[in-house]
């Protein structure tokens, strides 16, 4: 066969490898897709169909129960409380009727049928309340909170055999993933058989071009080397501090991560970040001369310098040149452009024995002092030390322990009360997580941001949110008091339905009113999506819970969320709060914003008060309700419900 003739069929063989290559990607992913939309619709109608109809009922049930008692208590029923008892009403009807339909379809069991049964109790005791315009309120009080238990009881077991059906078909999932593994694994044979093949083929042509030691040396220096800059790459970079560390060499490792790249990224665009790039490639690529060091690039704004040397001044001395020189200015398509540099710096000598001397360790630690050097302000270096070394031990230990401390309730939470301004008197608490370690509760200044970082801070939130709605529904239930509760949650929550299950969850199993339940949503975190921020919202209203925009006035975007969300009410912020006292701007700040709040009808909660003077001029404005260490600090649960129970009507603040 002719050398024309081998090439075209290396040209046939390799497009017939790469048509099977895409084949055998269709078939495969076509399995996994049906298989898993399989798994979805069984899911969906499980959980969507009965689940939450069983426990939506269960909250209509009580939210009904809610309703009558508190006219009870009151001595009368209110034409705002009969609509709402109606509306309750109508709602239940609907999810019994919901019921039926699932059980029609063959969806439910015979628990099911009673679950109904209970409910159409309830429902009838209802209608019939309404009909007979609520006479005899006590014992039709007694009454139905006794079939609303029957009913809920009924219920509970249901949703028990239910959560038992959706194991069963975790069940039948863990064994769909084992199957579409063996199939994964069997396509990635075929496409690394064929992927072979293509290789070989390519490899064949390209060397029967000549183009083969060309080819070679690129693809050499694109493993190795930075294209933007010429630098080694984080390859290199690895590769060589582990020679060094392997061969028990004296090192020194510097992380210089720019300032204000991103900014330079975002307003002149990624060709001006290049340009920056290149230009501080060029400053470093001195000191490999200069200094006897290896110089790389990590990717993004992230460099790496490797000097043999522990001495601290000479160390010192390069840091200082090389931020003098990153610092200066340079001229881009006629705007001047200038960026800054931290630097983080670690010995080899100061290398834990817990931890090893090895890339990886030295690499971390050089990170975490330029981390000290990013919070101390930036454009500077810091050299990891024994402080730092302690820190740094103490936050693993943290990243460690936390999820144990969630499972084992060592995650618990302090009240702090909310004052109404006029009586004096707590109406409800914020719910502030705390940690029980080491025989002492720490602040979450303390560990909030590791468990952000580590992705554990939803199970924190979520942990706090069932234990403050268990604890407040048990107590108000004991001592027929009301008190409210009101939980923080991240705006990062409120992209999910899963919060609104959740949320609903912890209702139902509390037995806490939705009314008595506020979720905080943390203003200083920027909100991502609008859309289904205002989705989730909505969602949450509908379980009757109230919405607070949280931190307000110190966050990014406050009339934003004002015009953008559905909120009940706001909290005003302590910035604006702590000098009102001598501070006319703070004070027409304050002013303005209740009247805002007044005019859009929210309601309004004024925090941070820590004096009885600022607490008779935010009440001279026309807040309602305050907090504040004035009023009362964070307290173990216990002792703040015990405090608020026994508390006597405050001296009536005087007005200015």
């Amino acid at each position: 066969m002719h050398r024309a003739d081998r090439s075209v069929f290396r040209r046939v063989i390799l497009g017939v490898c790469i048509l099977g290559i895409l084949a055998v990607c269709l078939v495969a992913g076509r399995y996994i897709q049906v298989t898993m939309q399989q798994l979805q619709d069984t899911h969906r109608t499980i959980y969507d169909q009965q689940l939450r109809n069983g426990f939506v009922a269960m909250n209509d049930a009580q939210r009904l129960v809610a309703i009558l008692q508190e006219a009870a208590w009151q001595g009368e029923v209110s034409p705002e409380a009969a609509a709402d008892f109606q509306a309750a009403a109508d709602f239940l009807f609907v999810r019994i009727d919901n019921l039926g339909r699932a059980l029609e379809d063959g969806a439910s069991a015979d628990k099911m049928m009673i679950s109904i049964g209970q409910l159409e109790q309830v429902q009838a005791l209802a209608d019939h309340l309404l009909a007979t315009d609520f006479a005899d309120l006590s014992n039709t009080s007694i009454a139905l909170t006794q079939r609303s238990q029957a009913a809920r009881r009924a219920l509970i077991s249901y949703l028990d055999d239910m959560q038992e059906l959706q194991y069963r078909i975790s069940v039948r999932q863990s064994d769909a993933i084992a199957r579409q593994q063996r199939v994964v694994w069997g396509t990635l044979i075929c496409l690394l058989a064929l992927a072979v093949v293509a290789v070989f083929l390519l490899y064949r042509e390209v060397r029967a071009r000549g183009a083969s030691h060309l080819a070679q040396q690129r693809i050499r220096h694109l493993a190795f080397f930075d294209t933007l800059t010429g630098l080694p790459n984080r390859t290199s970079f690895q590769d060589y501090l582990d020679t060094l560390l392997n061969g028990r060499n004296i090192v020194s490792l510097l992380l210089v991560d720019l300032d204000g790249f991103k900014l330079i990224n975002d307003t002149y665009g990624h060709a001006a970040g290049d340009a920056i790039l290149r230009h501080v490639s060029a400053k470093m690529k001195r000191h490999t001369q200069r200094d006897r060091a290896f110089v790389a690039r990590l990717g993004g704004d992230e460099f790496a310098i490797i000097v043999q040397t522990h001495d601290c001044e000479e160390i010192s001395d390069i840091c200082s040149r090389l931020i003098a020189e990153i610092s200066e200015p340079i001229l881009y398509e006629g705007e001047v452009l200038s960026t800054g540099a931290s630097i983080g710096v670690a010995l080899s000598r100061q290398m834990h024995p817990e931890f090893g001397t090895n890339v990886d360790s030295l690499s971390r630690f050089a990170d975490f002092a330029l981390y000290a050097s990013k919070s101390q302000g930036k454009n500077r270096f810091t050299f990891y030390d024994k402080v730092l070394e302690q820190k740094y031990l103490e936050r693993r230990a943290m990243i460690d322990q936390l999820p144990r401390a969630i499972a084992d309730g060592s995650i618990d939470y302090f009240l702090q009360p909310k004052v109404d301004l006029h009586t004096g008197r707590t109406h409800g608490f914020e719910a502030l997580v705390r940690w029980y370690r080491n025989g002492r509760f720490i602040s979450p200044l303390d560990f909030i941001a590791i468990a952000e970082e580590s992705a554990l801070i939803t199970d924190i939130d979520y942990c706090v949110l069932r234990a403050a709605t268990r604890d407040l529904a048990a107590h108000n239930l004991q001592h027929g008091t009301r008190f409210a509760v009101s939980v923080n949650f991240s705006t990062l929550h409120f992209t999910s339905q899963r919060f609104v299950d959740t949320v609903a969850d912890a209702l139902a199993m509390s037995g806490l009113p939705p009314g008595l339940l506020t979720i905080e949503m943390t203003e200083s975190a920027e909100m991502q999506d609008w859309r289904a921020a205002k989705q989730i919202i909505a969602a949450l209203h509908h379980l009757g819970v109230k919405i607070s925009i949280d931190d307000f006035g110190a966050g990014f975007s406050s009339l934003a969320y004002l015009r953008t969300t559905i909120a009940d009410e706001i909290k005003i912020d302590r910035s604006l709060v702590e000098d009102v006292e001598t501070s006319d701007r703070s004070r027409f700040l304050l002013d303005s914003i209740l009247d805002i709040a007044e005019n859009l009808e929210l309601a309004v909660i004024v925090e941070g008060i820590e004096t009885r003077q600022q607490a008779d001029i935010v009440r001279a404005m026309g807040a309602q309700t305050a907090q504040g260490n004035y009023f009362g600090a964070a307290a173990p649960k216990h002792e703040a419900l015990a405090r608020a129970q026994a508390e006597k009507p405050a001296p009536a603040i005087k007005a200015l």
